[in-house]
Parts: C-alpha cells; structure tokens; sequence
C-alpha cells in the first residue's frame, strides 16, 4: 500500500505519525513523508514571495529558514516511524499546502493519505482545519484524519450502507491488516422509520390506507441491515478479527457520532460517499459531518482514480 504522511510540525501532525506507527505493526507499505513551505498568497493576489524577492538577500535567509525548519521537521518524523519498524522516504514542497498535498497523492499513486485534522495556523475553535477539510474533499485517494494522540488502535467503527462505497471502506481495512487486537463494531442506520413519521406528519398522507405499506417498509429495511451485517462480519471474522454489530435507527451521521462516542472508538471507517451519493459531489453529506464532528480519528475510503 502506497502511503503519504503529510505533516507540519503541529502536535496533530505528531499524532498522525504515532497513530500511522500504530496500525503498520502490520502494514506493510511504501511510505513517503512530505512537508509543505507554504506560500501565503495576500489580497490582490500578492505573494510574500513576490513582496520579498526585491531584496535578495532577505529572500535568501528566509528560504535558508524554512527549508531547515522542513528538514527538520520530516527528519523527527521519519525517526519516529523508524523506531516503530516503518520505513520511510521524504520529499519537501512548496506552494499551497492543500494543492501540493492533493498534487503529490495523485503522482505518487497515492492509496492512503495520512493527515492531522488541523495544522499550526488553525484557530483553536476550528472542527477541521483548512488543509485537511480540502484534502478531504479532493484527494484522489482514502484519506486518514487523525484527531487526537494514540498509538494503538483498540477499538474501529465501521458504518455500512449497502453501497460499492461501503463495501470498499471492509475490503480496505482488511487490506490495511488493522491489527487484530482491534475490535470491529459495525453499524448501520435505518431510515424508514424516520421517513414514516415524516409521511404521516402530511396533511394529504392517507395513514390507515397506507399503514400495513409503511409496516412492511420498515421491516423490509431491518431485514436488509441485518443481512448487511451478517456478511460483513463473516469477512472480518474470517481474519480472525472480533465484531459486533448494531442496527441503528435516525438520522445516520447523528447515530454513528453517538456510536462513536459511546464506545470511545479510537477510528470510524466509512465510504467517501453512500447509497444517497450523487455522481458528482466528491464527498457524501453523511462522511463530511462524521469527519467534522468525530472526536476520534475518521478514515474516508474511497478507491483511488485511475
């Protein structure tokens, strides 16, 4: 598996390393540690760059700077991993961080981009940071987010749909060799019921004609989630992984944040986008608010482009 670390020096970027360390006890992978020198672009489309390069040698101490301060940075990393058994290579880049991020998943044939959910300049009261909200949302690849300091990965949510989307989210985590101390708890939410209430609360919605319709409705559904359930956990059970199951009913972000959040889960794993996608957006309603809102780390699966 092709792996990219993006990292800035942030105490997330920290946290991504450790958590990357954590789960490649078992994966084997190529992994490629990158840092961004950014490039602030100001109003009127102005660069620092541009502003400074009147002055050579000013330019010149500025870049002498950052690229130390880059070495640095990938260099602690890089001995991080390798004190966990993973080896890595290292490139530095400039430009805008989310561009290059996105540019360089896609030339390195990238299948997982690892990244901390905020960066050295986000404010404090920021759910997800810049970089990370657009490489969410743009990188050609799965992306990992991680949220908070951990090296070992006990416990993984896996949100099911039904959807080609939700069944590469379980091959990808199989591929991945999640380790095996790791229990997997599956979960997936029906709508039918919601949308019942929802019907009967119409004014021209007939209930009594329509009441033994709706029943079956939401039968129908129950019966397709446990069958979903009941397939995902032969496949992870015959990796000798341990899986429980849930059937949930709501609103599916707001039951698997409360999922989540009940079994201290240290990762969601879901699919980029669900059974309700449309073909054009690059990343499905329900995925956005489980990355923004999780207080754990979130895996965004989706399969990288051609």
């Amino acid at each position: 598996m092709r792996v990219l670390v993006a990292i800035d020096g942030s105490s997330y970027s920290d946290a991504a390393i450790g958590f990357l360390g954590g789960l490649s006890m078992r994966l084997k992978s190529q992994v490629t540690v990158v840092n961004v020198i950014p490039e602030h672009v100001l109003l009127a489309k102005l660069s620092l760059g541009r502003l400074i390069s009147r002055s050579g040698s000013l330019q010149d101490q500025m870049q002498r700077a950052a690229e130390h301060r880059a070495k640095q940075i990938v260099t602690r990393a890089v001995e991080s991993l390798s004190a966990r058994g993973v080896q890595s290579e290292t490139a530095i880049l400039r430009g805008i961080p989310a561009d290059e991020i996105t540019k360089a998943c896609g030339e390195l044939r990238t299948e997982l981009l690892v990244i901390g959910s905020k960066g050295e300049t986000d404010p404090p009261e920021f759910l997800l940071g810049g970089t990370a909200q657009k490489v969410m949302r743009y990188a050609p690849c799965s992306v990992l987010m991680v949220k908070r300091e951990t090296t070992t990965v006990d416990r993984v949510l896996v949100p099911l749909d039904g959807s080609r989307f939700s069944d590469d989210t379980v091959r990808f985590l199989l591929r991945m060799q999640v380790p095996h101390r790791a229990e997997i708890s599956l979960i997936t939410v029906t709508v039918a019921e919601s949308l019942t209430r929802a019907l009967i609360g119409t004014p021209t919605f007939k209930v009594e004609t329509n009441r033994q319709l709706l029943s079956e409705l939401i039968k129908a559904e129950e019966e397709a989630a446990e069958k979903l359930m009941a397939g995902a956990t032969r496949e992870f059970r015959a990796h000798n992984y341990r899986v429980s199951a849930m059937v949930a009913r709501g609103e599916p972000a707001t039951e698997i944040l409360r999922a989540a959040a009940g079994r201290d889960v240290d990762l969601i794993a879901l699919g980029a986008k669900g059974l309700t996608g449309v073909r054009r957006f690059l990343l499905g309603s329900v995925a956005q608010n489980t990355a923004r809102y999780a207080q754990c780390s979130v895996l965004i699966v989706r399969p990288p482009k051609a």
